[in-house]
């Protein structure tokens, strides 16, 4: 959104926002030091007098339109869910939005989905948890559950998926292979059946490594690709179900702290409840 306002007197470029628009104090300075307030046309980056007669514009996001669901939050950390389509970090991201939000602190995601990938994020709120949560997911002691709807009967309904994944940077796209060959990483996938939707099954999914695109490419390479999925999936019946995205959906996450700021934390889970069968056409 922008606000364009009119100085009538001399004063604080804080006050004079303050005094033509709904937003609070922190968050006025936020967006000052973010440099997404201009004078006269130039952006500014500290809060300064401006005099009468000045025009100053402000640049702020429209809080119903970037609302964001708070699935569990204290004071260290903050789990959201995030929509498919945008992506965690970047312009315009998930990570902007929760800051243009938020009045008292800076939230710092530790962990990502891909774009179009749905479900509980988790950010820090403070630098001791950031240290401690990206240590923690580094060293895959947190533990991840997924859901998501695949294309056809999975057989058998359940399995402990062992792979090779190979990464094209280039292209964005990663490749399965059951033997190990030069630059591909061992890759592990779990899965169960928890629902039969005809030709189309939901499944619980937990992935024991963490490689890029793992769960979509592993479930495609064995024949059961998750539905919407563009780049691994099956075009065909994407589009006669009309989904555009991914079904996959990050549901649970339970951390594990044996000692440190977030011990409390320690065997928590979060848990998120989706209806994937709502996005596409029955």
């Amino acid at each position: 959104m922008l606000a364009e306002i009119e100085v009538k007197t001399r004063q604080l470029l804080s006050d004079a926002i303050s005094e033509n628009t709904d937003l609070g104090y922190y968050r006025i300075q936020k967006l000052i030091k973010a440099r997404s307030v201009k004078i006269n046309g130039v952006r500014v980056g500290a809060d300064m007098n401006v005099n009468a007669g000045d025009t100053v514009h402000v640049y702020f996001a429209d809080r119903e339109k970037n609302s964001i669901e708070v699935v569990y939050r204290d004071d260290n950390i903050l789990v959201v869910n995030k929509a498919s389509g945008i992506e965690v970090q970047g312009a315009d991201s998930l990570t902007e939005r929760i800051n243009n939000l938020l009045t008292d602190v800076v939230a710092a995601p530790v962990h990502r989905l891909d774009r179009n990938t749905m479900g509980l994020v988790v950010f820090a709120l403070n630098k001791t948890a950031e240290t401690e949560l990206l240590a923690s997911f580094k060293e895959r002691e947190i533990d991840k559950t997924y859901q998501c709807i695949v294309v056809g009967t999975p057989r058998p309904p359940a399995a402990k998926l062992k792979a090779f994944l190979f990464k094209d940077a280039k292209k964005s796209q990663v490749y399965i292979s059951d033997v190990k060959q030069q630059g591909y990483l061992s890759v592990e996938t779990h899965y169960k059946t928890l629902k039969n939707l005809g030709e189309l099954t939901l499944l619980e999914v937990k992935p024991i490594t963490g490689r890029t695109h793992q769960i979509r490419a592993q479930l495609a390479h064995v024949r059961i690709p998750i539905l919407g999925d563009g780049k691994y999936g099956i075009n065909k019946i994407n589009r006669k179900y009309r989904v555009k995205t991914q079904l996959l959906c990050c549901t649970q996450i339970t951390f594990h702290f044996a000692q440190g700021a977030l011990k409390y934390l320690d065997g928590k889970s979060v848990v998120l409840k989706p209806e994937l069968t709502h996005y596409y056409k029955k």
